[in-house]
């Protein structure tokens, strides 16, 4: 494999540690070596455009973590969210538009090649012309065993505009050239919560086994990024208040932006509640937010029930072993498989003496301030036939209402038809009379009013338009938002 060339390394991305995001880059290092696409996941502000931006404008990092695999790998970033139009012509005209821009990671005579495949389709309008050039290239790099990365950020907002011939394209480009072309993609949530975008049904086969989260980032990481984004203040950061930033921030890259940004506005001035002064900033607020509004609402529930026990914790202590007894009620479990997944994200972690912890105090902050607005997983009682939002029955329920429910919570996340649900919720002697499409959609708004937080942006039922009469989906752990 040749040495990349270091001189073509920008300033920017020469700045990062060789070990920036190690675990990350390990695990899609993984990919890249078996030819397998995948998905970079991470909440808001997770830094997934950093990571994907270090994987494609480090090839020195990617050799070392490829080593010991002899194929050569060449990662191209490929630009789909500012695409002119959605016309296949303009989809392949730009995919070979960010192989020009890349060129100088070929050889002499492929740079040249690639230069005069770009240069001859760059205005062409018939989509035939770029797609042979396209296929062209593929093919000269196949012949050399080389293996091709698109690295794609923010897949769903190209999904949003794209066309299932688009998707459908980029679909068969792989099953093409499945040896020598593969897909790095990143997307805000799992591909279960993005089914909405039909557009993006071709590729989930292929994006679905391979998903690597990004969470905080590692204490070497964030030194590196408090140092970098305050060397203009003349002074850096103590080594306490890098600390302290730290367990502030629960190392979340965005978090510590801000942060770093409110510490260089302070001067000399001291302050003494750092959570109480970034609290106040809309800027903090925004991006919390965020990230809470990205959780489902069954993980939401968890987590303030995480914020809770804490406090509870924190008050036994505070008040003394003798009171300890009366202050003591016991919680109701956590729930371990949702908390080791909010631990994935980077919303909480697990200490070995405390348990369960928030994962940063302006989180657990934020948390205290919204609990109670989510109650949870939508569930039915076998026995009883109730149907239950956390721990609370959901009440007033009319007869329909319950049919479909029960029916929705029996088969979730399944995409069903308006037929589809009037013919299995309702009972057969009214079928036979006729049930209109006003009705079902009467039924839901009254679903919607009992169970939704916000009936304007419903998250349990959603609607979906894969047809011509469209149809619902239901998440019974309230789908993220995001």
């Amino acid at each position: 494999m040749p040495s990349p060339d270091s001189s073509a390394i920008s300033s920017f991305w020469r700045e990062f540690p060789f070990s920036y995001r190690a675990e990350e880059m390990r695990v899609v290092a993984e990919w890249l070596a078996a030819g397998e696409s995948g998905t970079v996941i991470g909440l808001p502000g997770a830094g997934r455009a950093t990571l994907l931006g270090f994987l494609c404008h480090r090839p020195d990092v990617l050799q070392v973590l490829l080593s010991p695999y002899e194929r050569q790998i060449i990662l191209v970033p490929v630009d789909l969210i500012n695409l002119p139009d959605n016309q296949l012509a303009t989809l392949y005209r730009t995919i070979l538009r960010s192989f020009f821009e890349v060129r100088y990671r070929f050889n002499r005579s492929t740079q040249w090649f690639i230069s005069d495949l770009y240069r001859k389709s760059e205005t062409a309008r018939d989509p035939f012309l770029p797609q042979s050039a396209l296929r062209e290239m593929l093919l000269l790099v196949q012949s050399q065993e080389i293996r091709i990365g698109l690295v794609i950020d923010r897949f769903d907002r190209f999904c949003q505009s794209a066309t299932p011939r688009m998707t459908n394209t980029l679909r068969g480009l792989r099953d093409s050239f499945k040896e020598t072309l593969c897909y790095i993609v990143s997307l805000p949530q799992e591909l279960t919560y993005l089914t909405h975008l039909e557009s993006l049904s071709p590729l989930q086969g292929i994006l679905d086994t391979h998903v690597c989260w990004v969470g905080p980032l590692t204490e070497a990481d964030v030194r590196h990024m408090v140092i970098r984004r305050t060397r203009h203040l003349g002074e850096p950061l103590s080594e306490q208040a890098t600390e302290r930033l730290i367990r502030v921030t629960g190392a979340y890259p965005s978090l510590i932006r801000v942060a770093c940004n409110w510490w260089g506005k302070l001067g000399q001035t001291a302050v003494t509640d750092w959570e109480e002064a970034l609290l106040q900033k809309q800027s903090v607020q925004h991006r919390l937010s965020e990230i809470w509004n990205s959780l489902t609402l069954e993980e939401q529930q968890v987590l303030s029930d995480v914020q809770k026990r804490q406090l509870r914790l924190l008050m036994e202590d505070t008040t003394g072993s003798s009171h300890r007894k009366k202050a003591s009620v016991q919680p109701k479990p956590l729930d371990g498989e949702i908390l080791a997944h909010l631990a994935i994200k980077g919303a909480c972690r697990q200490d070995r003496d405390a348990g369960w912890r928030i994962n940063g105090s302006l989180l657990d902050a934020y948390v205290a301030q919204v609990a109670g607005r989510s109650k949870g997983k939508i569930w039915a009682d076998i026995e009883s036939g109730e149907v239950y939002q956390g721990t609370e029955r959901v009440e007033n329920l009319q007869p329909m209402e319950r049919s479909v429910l029960q029916f929705l919570i029996q088969h979730p996340r399944v995409r069903h038809s308006h037929t589809d649900l009037i013919e299995a919720a309702w009972p057969d002697d009214v079928l036979k009379e006729g049930v209109s499409t006003e009705a079902l959609y009467q039924t839901i708004r009254g679903i919607r009013k009992k169970i939704e937080p916000d009936t304007a942006e419903p998250r349990y039922i959603i609607n979906w338009r894969g047809q011509r009469q469209g149809g619902y989906q239901f998440f019974p752990e309230g789908r993220p938002v995001g």
